[in-house]
């Protein structure tokens, strides 16, 4: 797929924990496809698993980004498009199967994404459908952007909950998605919101959104909430998760733990009664997060860290999780394809 051919620079990741900064071919668009010089790209906590090579379902080769705002280069089948800055969806479900026949297309069975089974945004520039594209509103900056696929996967964990209107809220883990949920639960109607997270400065940034915030999960276990949110991807807190739900509330697993496993006590929810439900990406939903960005029910600059070149990209990889920003920005090259100077977050 990746030869050395000079064209633009890209991050490729060539197996476990195998990854470099190349030279490879800038992508021509197909039929339908467009060009996106990439502006800004963000990486989580998957695109760490990757990078660090445990990631146990990863392809390979593959240029990780699928958190990214860009400026469109090319689009035949949309003109209009060219030097407009863009944000989009990155799932190409096959349209085919039973879970996309009933309008589950983030279970598709063949489904294809940016940043992992196709090249992502850390790169110059990649293509995807032009019909996935969708205009960066004014005032809202590109490293912004970036947060509106978290902001997806928040939309769909909130939607996974059903209704939070005057129900006490607890989010597991204050990073990006989690605070993005917990912002979407005040805006739910929910009767009170807090997070629990062990690092202070996630807690001061929880606090600046006006939430809640404790050090450990224990605060709850003698006052559950009715609905927690796992955002921590950490698969040991579950059990304790539980426990801090309350009888016949709703736990919902929206962290990605990988293979990790850990004991559990199956009849703490029989016994409690409790529903739990896992929610997987945010199909469908940029629409959605786009308006709820506009309309000021969310708030994303407050969860933005200073940008790094994209050749800087090492210096996250050992940083302490205690310590870690809730997403680490990167920025290609001023201008060197689209003929202008990035802005800041």
């Amino acid at each position: 797929m990746y030869t050395e051919t000079p064209g633009m620079l890209a991050l490729v990741v060539r197996g476990p924990a195998v990854h470099e900064l190349e030279r490879i071919p800038l992508p021509s668009p197909e039929p339908g496809q467009a060009l996106v010089a990439v502006t800004h790209v963000a990486l989580c906590g998957t695109d760490l698993r990757l990078l660090r090579g445990m990631l146990h379902d990863a392809e390979y080769p593959v240029i990780p980004g699928h958190e990214w705002a860009g400026e469109v280069l090319a689009a035949p089948s949309r003109p209009e498009l060219v030097g407009q800055a863009v944000v989009g969806h990155n799932f190409l479900p096959c349209g085919r199967c039973a879970w996309c026949e009933r309008g589950s297309q983030n279970l598709c069975l063949s489904l294809d994404e940016v940043g992992f089974s196709l090249p992502g945004a850390f790169a110059e520039a990649f293509c995807l459908p032009a019909e996935n594209l969708r205009p960066l509103p004014a005032g809202l900056s590109g490293a912004e952007g970036c947060l509106l696929e978290p902001l997806c996967v928040a939309l769909h964990a909130v939607e996974r909950a059903a209704d939070l209107t005057g129900r006490t809220v607890g989010v597991i883990g204050a990073g990006a998605v989690g605070l993005l949920v917990a912002q979407l639960a005040v805006a739910g109607g929910a009767a009170a919101v807090a997070v629990i997270d062990p690092a202070a400065h996630r807690r001061s940034i929880a606090a600046e959104l006006g939430l809640g915030a404790h050090p450990e999960l224990a605060v709850w276990h003698d006052d559950p909430r009715e609905v927690v949110f796992d955002a921590t991807g950490v698969a040991a807190v579950f059990p304790s998760g539980l426990l801090a739900t309350r009888q016949g509330g709703t736990y919902v697993l929206v962290g990605y733990s990988g293979e990790d496993t850990t004991p559990v006590q199956p009849s703490v929810v029989m016994l409690r009664e409790l529903t739990v439900v896992g929610s997987l990406s945010g199909y469908g939903l940029l629409d959605r997060a786009l308006a709820a960005v506009t309309s000021g029910a969310v708030r994303l600059r407050p969860l933005l860290s200073d940008p790094l070149p994209l050749t800087e990209y090492r210096a996250v990889l050992d940083a302490p999780a205690d310590a870690a920003p809730l997403r680490s920005m990167f920025v290609h090259e001023a201008g060197r394809l689209t003929g202008r100077e990035q802005e800041n977050p």
